[in-house]
């Protein structure tokens, strides 16, 4: 009785193990189970510009993040050295598994020429504006407009006539969020679209006469130069407007309050959701928002132009600038 159990027990242990064997290489050959492949899967990174330090950032924590995984990468960068054509062609020769695009022009470009490929992107202003295939996922450049105009009202109280300079060509889908959350919040958006780049100081100074706050948001247009970004904030200044906006970049300038997404999260967030794509994991929100934020607020500059700060929100702040 007790040998017959045992081999039943064996046969039961065989069959288990025989199914086990038989599913995983059903998953191996759909390319779900990659650990036992001798070939790791191929990331073409696709750099917008190696010089800026976002997309820098950006590229280091993504490779950090991905050397914990099998994966090898194959890094290009659109330069002077390096054009359109030459993307086109390296694609098709290194037949990557991923496309992981860095800034607005390597998306663009990713999209062009990447084929059938599955494109990853980060760091796109404004991604809505671009075309959306089904296999392009991304982590936006953002933090949600919730996300921001809540935050800008719980530090920055009573402040609620917002202005916003902005290029339709780029930033159309984003103000339009923009609104709806303002109404919702019980905020004021007051808008300038409409405006020539040498008239800009004329129509920056009728703006200030009539917001509380300046919000500055990722906008080529706009902020196109070093000469036009300190001449906003010179104008801003002088009104004793403060000024909210999305880079610590900016802090040098006299920015106010920074709501930004951390960028080096973002490069980590991108590396696991490409680790989702290979692995052909269900992905319920393709584009998704990014998973860390950094806020800074430059007391130094709200005292300069008389601007109370909601001194309970100090526990969100990430960073307080003083004077020195």
């Amino acid at each position: 009785m007790i040998a017959q159990m045992k081999m039943n027990f064996s046969k039961s242990i065989n069959r288990l193990i025989l199914k086990l064997i038989f599913q995983l290489v059903i998953l191996f050959l759909m390319g779900v189970v990659p650990a036992f492949a001798d070939n790791p899967s191929k990331i073409f990174i696709v750099n917008s510009d190696a010089t800026v330090t976002k997309y820098r950032e950006v590229k280091l924590a993504f490779i950090s993040q991905l050397n914990k995984q099998t994966n090898s990468t194959v890094e290009f960068t659109i330069d002077d050295n390096h054009t359109p054509e030459q993307l086109e062609k390296l694609i098709k020769s290194e037949n990557p598994d991923l496309i992981f695009s860095i800034g607005s022009q390597a998306y663009q470009l990713s999209s062009q020429y990447g084929e059938n490929k599955p494109i990853l992107f980060s760091s796109a202003i404004n991604w809505q504006r671009f075309g959306h295939r089904d296999n392009t996922f991304g982590i936006a450049n953002e933090l949600s407009m919730s996300q921001e105009l809540s935050l800008s009202r719980y530090v920055l109280p009573g402040l609620n006539r917002i202005g916003v300079i902005y290029d339709p060509k780029f930033n159309t889908e984003r103000i339009a969020e923009a609104r709806k959350q303002a109404t919702e919040l019980g905020l004021t958006l007051v808008e300038l679209n409409n405006f020539e780049a040498d008239s800009l100081e004329k129509n920056v100074e009728e703006l200030l006469s009539k917001i509380d706050i300046l919000w500055l948001i990722a906008d080529p247009s706009v902020l196109s130069d070093k000469d036009t970004v300190e001449k906003i904030f010179n104008l801003s200044t002088e009104h004793k407007k403060p000024i909210i906006t999305y880079s610590n970049a900016f802090m040098s300038y006299g920015a106010s309050l920074i709501i930004a997404a951390d960028t080096p999260t973002m490069g980590r967030q991108a590396a696991n959701l490409a680790q989702n794509i290979l692995l052909h994991e269900r992905i319920k929100e393709v584009v998704q928002t990014p998973a860390g934020s950094h806020i800074a607020l430059n007391v130094c500059q709200l005292n300069k132009i008389n601007i109370r700060y909601n001194a309970d929100a100090l526990d969100a702040v990430n960073q307080i600038i003083e004077c020195k």
